[in-house]
Protein backbone atom coordinates (compact mmCIF):
# COMPACT_ATOMS: atom_id res chain seq x y z
CA UNK A 1 0.00 0.00 0.00
CA UNK A 2 1.39 3.18 -0.56
CA UNK A 3 1.20 6.00 1.96
CA UNK A 4 -0.96 8.02 0.02
CA UNK A 5 -3.41 4.85 -0.56
CA UNK A 6 -2.54 4.30 3.34
CA UNK A 7 -3.91 8.16 4.10
CA UNK A 8 -7.09 7.29 1.97
CA UNK A 9 -7.70 4.93 4.28
CA UNK A 10 -7.03 6.49 7.65
CA UNK A 11 -9.52 9.50 6.63
CA UNK A 12 -11.96 7.53 5.47
CA UNK A 13 -11.99 5.12 8.50
CA UNK A 14 -11.53 7.58 10.81
CA UNK A 15 -13.85 10.43 9.74
CA UNK A 16 -16.37 8.14 9.72
CA UNK A 17 -15.63 6.86 13.27
CA UNK A 18 -15.74 10.01 14.63
CA UNK A 19 -18.99 10.75 12.56
CA UNK A 20 -20.71 7.97 14.17
CA UNK A 21 -19.68 8.85 18.01
CA UNK A 22 -20.57 12.74 17.16
CA UNK A 23 -24.19 11.57 17.52
CA UNK A 24 -23.87 9.24 20.56
CA UNK A 25 -22.24 12.12 21.53
CA UNK A 26 -24.35 14.90 21.09
CA UNK A 27 -21.38 16.69 19.24
CA UNK A 28 -21.93 18.10 15.22
CA UNK A 29 -20.56 15.31 12.97
CA UNK A 30 -19.18 17.60 10.45
CA UNK A 31 -16.40 19.19 13.25
CA UNK A 32 -15.73 15.36 14.41
CA UNK A 33 -15.38 14.50 10.90
CA UNK A 34 -13.05 17.45 10.29
CA UNK A 35 -11.32 17.03 13.48
CA UNK A 36 -10.12 13.71 12.59
CA UNK A 37 -9.19 14.06 9.23
CA UNK A 38 -6.52 17.28 10.41
CA UNK A 39 -5.27 15.04 13.18
CA UNK A 40 -4.64 12.88 10.78
CA UNK A 41 -2.83 15.23 8.07
CA UNK A 42 -0.37 16.03 10.47
CA UNK A 43 0.04 12.92 12.48
CA UNK A 44 0.08 10.46 9.31
CA UNK A 45 3.07 11.75 6.95
CA UNK A 46 4.85 12.01 10.17
CA UNK A 47 4.63 8.34 11.70
CA UNK A 48 5.04 7.18 8.05
CA UNK A 49 8.36 9.18 7.55
CA UNK A 50 9.86 7.55 11.09
CA UNK A 51 7.79 4.12 11.40
CA UNK A 52 10.50 1.74 9.63
CA UNK A 53 13.70 3.62 11.98
CA UNK A 54 11.83 3.45 14.82
CA UNK A 55 10.61 -0.46 14.05
CA UNK A 56 14.75 -0.92 13.54
CA UNK A 57 15.21 0.50 16.66
CA UNK A 58 12.45 -0.70 18.96
CA UNK A 59 11.09 -3.67 17.20
CA UNK A 60 7.19 -4.67 17.97
CA UNK A 61 7.29 -2.04 20.22
CA UNK A 62 7.26 0.63 17.67
CA UNK A 63 3.86 0.64 16.89
CA UNK A 64 2.16 0.94 20.28
CA UNK A 65 4.73 3.77 21.29
CA UNK A 66 4.10 5.46 17.52
CA UNK A 67 0.52 4.54 18.00
CA UNK A 68 0.21 6.31 21.56
CA UNK A 69 1.94 9.68 20.14
CA UNK A 70 -0.50 9.78 17.44
CA UNK A 71 -3.64 9.21 19.63
CA UNK A 72 -1.74 12.10 22.20
CA UNK A 73 -1.57 14.19 18.91
CA UNK A 74 -4.88 13.66 17.52
CA UNK A 75 -6.66 14.59 20.87
CA UNK A 76 -6.02 18.20 20.59
CA UNK A 77 -7.35 18.28 17.16
CA UNK A 78 -10.28 16.43 18.35
CA UNK A 79 -10.16 18.62 21.44
CA UNK A 80 -9.57 21.55 19.47
CA UNK A 81 -11.96 21.30 16.77
CA UNK A 82 -14.96 18.38 18.16
CA UNK A 83 -15.47 18.73 21.52
CA UNK A 84 -14.75 20.98 24.70
CA UNK A 85 -13.95 17.74 26.93
CA UNK A 86 -10.79 16.51 26.95
CA UNK A 87 -12.21 12.91 27.75
CA UNK A 88 -14.51 12.90 24.90
CA UNK A 89 -11.81 13.93 22.55
CA UNK A 90 -9.28 11.10 23.77
CA UNK A 91 -12.26 8.54 23.11
CA UNK A 92 -12.90 9.84 19.49
CA UNK A 93 -8.76 9.47 19.18
CA UNK A 94 -8.41 6.03 20.73
CA UNK A 95 -11.97 4.49 18.77
CA UNK A 96 -10.62 6.21 15.40
CA UNK A 97 -7.41 5.28 15.70
CA UNK A 98 -8.20 2.04 16.44
CA UNK A 99 -10.40 1.21 13.91
CA UNK A 100 -8.07 2.50 11.36
CA UNK A 101 -4.95 0.31 12.86
CA UNK A 102 -7.65 -2.72 12.49
CA UNK A 103 -8.53 -1.68 8.68
CA UNK A 104 -4.99 -1.63 7.97
CA UNK A 105 -4.04 -4.90 9.27
CA UNK A 106 -6.83 -6.43 7.56
CA UNK A 107 -6.17 -5.29 4.14
CA UNK A 108 -2.57 -6.51 4.80
CA UNK A 109 -3.90 -9.75 5.76
CA UNK A 110 -5.97 -10.37 2.75
CA UNK A 111 -3.38 -8.84 0.40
Amino acid sequence: MTQLEAMALTFAIEAAVAAALAAAFGRAVLMCATAAVAGSTVTHPMLWAVFHDMQAVYGVMATPVLEAAVIAAETLAYRAIATPRWDEAALFSVLANAASWWGGELIYALT
